[in-house]
């Protein structure tokens, strides 16, 4: 008999509930419940899907012409060289604005992966639209992204929000970096469980000779917010910068201080032995959590 592998919201909850576990047991006279453990990778996770927000749109934006970028009215369909997008029933639009120009391109771009989805190469689906406004050319200053998704789901998280990452002054084509603040996130669980986010970050796009060497480095001092899945309130930092991959949905370096209810201090270090696992230090004891 095939087994079925496990959905990726289904992998890191029950990692994390056997890791959580363990550490409860090494801290159940302290003050970290198993539910305050338990929010750090559904907080990893959800951040991820945002971060996918940003490639997915990067990637999209380098593939219209300046022909299409300046197509007046029509809209055109393209195609997307990455395997995120490689499956039958993937639609690519590109609606360029009144005005839009090759040197300053202005208008939306439409992924829609339809009801049935798309599964990448690691086996994460995602579902639904995502519509991607652009105004500026992507490598120079000042110009704008505004990502807002409709039903759009991974891997059966619906993901919510207005994602705007704008151009900042110190980028170059090589290394362009980026300020995005995310507005009313919300992350929907399969069993109907709500996890709220807003987020500062800057991050830099470090590109390499082949896109799947590319990296993402979200800045120390980067910030986030909202309330867990059981309705508490957490505020993360980033203390050393998170290092994101093509070969990994969650960062592979970096450290984040993750302070929940205003009072109980946890570290996430995302140095660890695999690019799905965290190791999660509370009341002086670390432990390691799979993510997903």
């Amino acid at each position: 008999m095939t087994k079925r592998p496990l959905k990726i919201h289904q992998l890191f909850l029950v990692g994390s509930l056997l890791v959580t576990a363990g550490l409860l047991e090494a801290c159940k006279d302290e003050i970290v419940g198993r539910a305050d453990l338990e929010a750090v990778p559904e907080e990893a996770l959800t951040e991820s899907f945002y971060q996918d927000l940003d490639d997915l749109s990067s990637v999209a934006l380098k593939e219209p012409s300046d022909k299409q970028y300046a197509g007046g009215r029509t809209a055109v369909t393209i195609t997307v060289d990455d395997d995120r997008f490689d499956c039958d029933g993937v639609v690519v639009t590109v609606q360029p604005a009144t005005g839009s120009t090759p040197q300053n391109p202005k208008g939306i771009i439409t992924v829609d992966f339809g009801t049935t989805g798309c599964a990448d190469p690691r086996g994460v689906l995602r579902q639904g639209k995502l519509h991607i406004a652009y105004t500026g050319r992507r490598f120079m200053p000042d110009s704008e992204v505004i990502i807002t998704p409709e039903n759009y789901s991974v891997s059966g998280v619906k993901i919510e929000g207005v994602r705007t990452s704008v151009n900042v002054s110190a980028s170059t084509e090589a290394a362009p970096a980026f300020h995005v603040t995310l507005a009313n996130g919300r992350a929907t669980f399969p069993d109907g469980s709500t996890m709220t986010r807003t987020s500062d970050i800057t991050w830099t796009w470090n590109r390499g000779e082949n896109p799947l060497n590319d990296e993402r480095v979200v800045s120390a001092g980067s910030t986030a917010g909202g309330t867990t899945r059981t309705g508490v309130a957490y505020s993360v930092s980033v203390e050393e910068d998170l290092v994101y991959t093509r070969t990994c949905l969650i960062a592979v370096e970096g450290t984040k201080d993750y302070v929940i209810d205003n009072t109980k201090d946890i570290s996430v270090d995302y140095g660890y032995e695999d690019c799905n696992q965290v190791s999660i230090t509370a009341n002086r004891i670390t432990k390691g959590v799979k993510v997903y």
